[in-house]
């Protein structure tokens, strides 16, 4: 038996429909106007992609840690209006997010089997209570991969109202002018190998620039036809984009700064806070910063990147990744 009751209508995410279950502190009937306490915890679960168009292209050796962020992004919206009372006209935005894992084979793929599943056991709070409705959640995590411990993370997401997020938007597009696509000069996209893909139309980073201390940029494109839903949602490129082109540029700056081998590679550690939406229609860049390299654990090798994806100028998140390298 379980003091836990399930809900209905989570979103679809590319990996099949997730599940949430509510997880209730006593045998008590469910408070239908709210968490007791002000907190509330969950169950979210959902297949860990096999297949996917992007999260599944590549050496295959290691699971996304973003598939994970994915998953939690999703389902903020939904806990906030469902549960927390949110209006609906409210638009939900992650603004900080945090992932971590102690040991990256948790997340190593078998590539044969039933696809793996992750669950996210969350532990929610409301914060900036007005009348009784916040105006922002904040996420405690822990990640289990088939039953099996793998991680730990933090989310802040923020609700704002209709004419607020009308002038975030607007802000953004004042200081973020319109520019070509290819303000880069139309430069080439790297060898898929290099950002750990295989197939060229996923490949986001363009014309990087030679790695000098541990240091480059490079352009960030998004392809005309990328096989990611929505990739102009609420008329802004989506996180989901945003977190590729990190984790993207990380590996290449790790590759050509240590000599890392991209296809061995993946993050065991994203730490995002985003400062501002991404226009569709403006130029991004990309620029990182890898720091000096040590050793997990298990003796392989592993180094901090920092990342500024930006606007003309404008920082559109800044985020800070470990890139591991597997033996």
């Amino acid at each position: 038996m379980s003091g836990d009751q399930g809900r209905p209508g989570a979103p679809e995410c590319g990996r099949g429909t997730l599940r949430l279950v509510q997880r209730t502190p006593s045998w008590e009937p469910l408070d239908p106007a709210g968490p007791a306490g002000g907190e509330a915890e969950f169950a979210l679960t959902g297949e860990l992609p096999r297949g996917h168009p992007v999260f599944g292209d590549g050496p295959r050796r290691f699971h996304d840690l973003q598939a994970g962020a994915e998953m939690l992004r999703e389902i903020g919206e939904l806990l906030g209006q469902s549960l927390f009372g949110v209006p609906a006209n409210r638009t939900g935005v992650f603004y900080r997010f945090a992932v971590r894992t102690p040991d990256i084979s948790a997340w190593r793929d078998p590539g044969t089997g039933p696809p793996a599943l992750l669950t996210t056991l969350l532990r929610v709070r409301p914060d900036k209570v007005i009348d009784g409705v916040p105006r922002a959640l904040e996420f405690r995590t822990d990640l289990r991969i088939d039953d099996l411990p793998c991680g730990a993370g933090t989310a802040n997401v923020v609700f704002l109202p209709p004419v607020v997020y009308r002038n975030h938007q607007a802000l953004g597009r004042t200081s973020a002018p319109r520019e070509p696509a290819a303000a880069d000069g139309g430069a080439a996209a790297v060898d898929p190998a290099e950002v750990g893909r295989a197939a060229p139309g996923n490949v986001l980073v363009h014309g990087p620039s030679e790695p000098a201390h541990g240091r480059l940029s490079a352009g960030i494109r998004t392809p005309a036809h990328w096989p990611l839903p929505r990739v102009t949602e609420h008329g802004h490129v989506p996180a989901a984009v945003q977190l590729e082109a990190l984790r993207q540029t990380a590996l290449l700056c790790a590759g050509r700064s240590h000599r890392f081998a991209p296809d061995r590679c993946a993050l065991s550690s994203l730490e995002v806070h985003f400062r501002g939406y991404a226009e569709p229609a403006a130029a991004m860049r990309c620029a990182a910063v890898a720091g000096p390299y040590d050793r997990d654990p298990r003796g392989r090798r592993r180094v901090p990147v920092t990342l500024t994806l930006a606007q003309t100028g404008r920082a559109v998140l800044e985020a800070v990744v470990t890139v591991v390298e597997d033996l």
